[in-house]
């Protein structure tokens, strides 16, 4: 690889690549808004992508993405996709509120992934998932 910035970024590309196929895979067919959105979350925390050695590699790749552009390419290309696709949930359930609950909902997600990191506390997939949908469809 020739650096530690080149494995992470290999790593990476590997963990956001098995990720985009476990989505796409989980979204197969799916056509309730509500049911894609409950997937795309419990894939983002779900075993295979909230765990402690992925969750300390998302650690030092927002670190990283401040200043190695490889880095910071691939991290708006997955920004971009997680967007992209909360926003086709979003706008059937939520109407004009939709880019502001899919920008609000990437930074939840986020910031569950960087409190978890920053705590120590042994990752909770399920109660991340209850968070961040009773913040979506709070009234």
């Amino acid at each position: 690889f020739g650096s530690k910035e080149e494995i992470l970024l290999a790593a990476m590309r590997d963990v956001l690549t098995q990720y985009g196929l476990e989505i796409r895979a989980a979204l197969l067919g799916l056509e309730d808004p509500a049911q894609r959105l409950r997937v795309i979350l419990q894939t983002s925390f779900g075993p295979q992508n909230f765990r402690r050695e992925v969750i300390s590699a998302w650690l030092t790749f927002w670190v990283m993405a401040r200043a190695v552009p490889k880095a910071r390419r691939l991290l708006t290309i997955y920004e971009r996709r997680l967007q992209s696709n909360l926003l086709f949930c979003l706008r059937p359930l939520t109407g004009a509120r939709a880019t502001e609950l899919a920008d609000a909902t990437g930074a939840l997600i986020d910031g569950v992934y960087l409190r978890t990191a920053l705590s120590g506390d042994l990752p909770d997939g399920e109660a991340a998932v209850a968070l961040i949908e009773s913040m979506i469809f709070a009234r």
